[in-house]
C-alpha cells in the first residue's frame, strides 16, 4: 500500500510538473520569445518553406498567402502565384476563391459536397454561401458552439472565421468565434505535447483575432521545438496530435506543421506587435 501511495504521489507530481512546464515562464533558460529569437525562427522557417517550393494543400496556401501579405516575402508569394497559374487548374477552380474574393468559380455540386469532410464543406460555404448550399443539419453543425470537445474545434474555427471575414461580421458570429477560441485555449493549457495540433491551436486563435488568449510560454515552446533545418515535426516525443496517438519513430519536418508555425510567428511579429511588447522583456532576453 505504501508503494502504491508513493507511485501515485510521483505520478501526480509528474503531471503537475508537466503542466507548470507547459504554462509558466519562470526560468530564464526557457525565455526564448524575444524579437531576436522570433526573427531568426521566422527566417529559418521561411527558407525551409521556400525550399519545398510547391504546395497543394489549399488551407496551407491560404496561410502562405497571408504570411506573404504580412511580410512582403516574394519567395512565399511565388508559391501561391505558381499554384494559381497552374495550367492543370481551370480559371473557375473553386479554391481560387480562397485567394481572390472576386474570383468567378464553379461551386461544388451536392454530390461533391457529400464527398467532402465536414470541415471542407463548411469552408466551401464560407467562401461562397450564395452558391454553395448546405443542408440544415450541416449549417447547424457548422455554427454549433459545443459540437467538439477536443482537437476539431480548430477546423470549425477556421471555417467560421473565414465566414465572418467574407460574409457576416455580426455580433452573433463573433460571439461564436470567441467561444471557440476560449475552448481551444483551454485545451492548450492542458495539452503539454508540442504536436501539429498544438501549433494549430495557437495559429488559429491569432488568426481569429484573440492574441490575448495566447500565453508567452506556449510560443516559447513552439520556437524551442524548431528543428535545425528550420521546420517542425508533427509529433512530440512519439505523441501525435490525437490524444492516444503514439508511435516512437523518427520524423522529419513537414509542410503542414511548419507552415502553421510560420503563420503563428509571422502574425505575432507583423499583426500583433503589441503582444511582443507585452510578453517579451528585452532586459531578460536580449543578452
Amino acid at each position: 500500500m505504501e508503494w502504491g501511495a508513493l507511485l501515485l504521489s510521483v505520478a501526480v507530481l509528474g503531471v503537475v510538473g508537466l503542466l507548470v512546464h507547459q504554462n509558466a515562464s519562470w526560468w530564464a533558460p526557457w525565455q526564448q520569445a524575444s524579437r531576436r529569437h522570433l526573427d531568426r525562427a521566422i527566417e529559418r522557417a521561411t527558407e525551409r518553406v521556400a525550399s519545398w517550393g510547391k504546395e497543394t494543400n489549399y488551407a496551407l496556401l491560404y496561410m502562405i498567402a497571408d504570411i506573404a501579405s504580412l511580410s512582403g516575402d516574394q519567395r512565399l508569394r511565388r508559391i501561391v502565384d505558381d499554384f494559381q497559374s497552374d495550367p492543370s487548374l481551370t480559371p473557375e477552380f473553386f479554391w481560387h476563391r480562397l485567394f481572390d474574393t472576386d474570383a468567378v468559380v464553379t461551386p461544388p455540386t451536392r454530390q461533391q459536397l457529400d464527398g467532402l469532410s465536414d470541415y471542407a464543406g463548411w469552408l466551401s460555404f464560407a467562401l461562397a454561401p450564395g452558391e454553395v448550399e448546405l443542408t440544415a443539419a450541416e449549417c447547424a453543425a457548422m455554427f454549433a458552439p459545443d459540437r467538439f470537445s477536443w482537437g476539431s474545434r480548430t477546423h470549425q474555427l477556421l471555417a467560421v472565421m473565414i465566414y465572418r471575414d467574407r460574409v457576416d461580421g455580426s455580433p452573433a458570429v463573433q460571439q461564436l468565434i470567441d467561444h471557440l477560441c476560449v475552448g481551444i485555449a483551454r485545451e492548450a493549457r492542458w495539452d503539454v505535447r508540442v504536436t501539429d495540433l498544438y501549433v494549430q491551436r495557437l495559429a488559429f486563435i491569432l488568426a481569429a483575432g484573440r492574441p490575448d488568449l495566447v500565453r508567452r510560454r506556449w510560443v516559447e515552446r513552439v520556437i524551442a521545438c524548431q528543428k535545425p533545418s528550420g521546420g517542425w515535426v508533427a509529433n512530440w516525443c512519439g505523441w501525435g496530435p490525437r490524444i492516444m496517438q503514439f508511435r516512437l519513430r523518427p520524423m522529419s519536418p513537414n509542410s503542414h506543421t511548419t507552415i502553421q508555425a510560420l503563420w503563428l510567428l509571422s502574425m505575432l511579429k507583423y499583426r500583433y506587435p503589441a503582444w511582443i511588447d507585452e510578453h517579451c522583456e528585452p532586459h531578460r532576453f536580449d543578452n
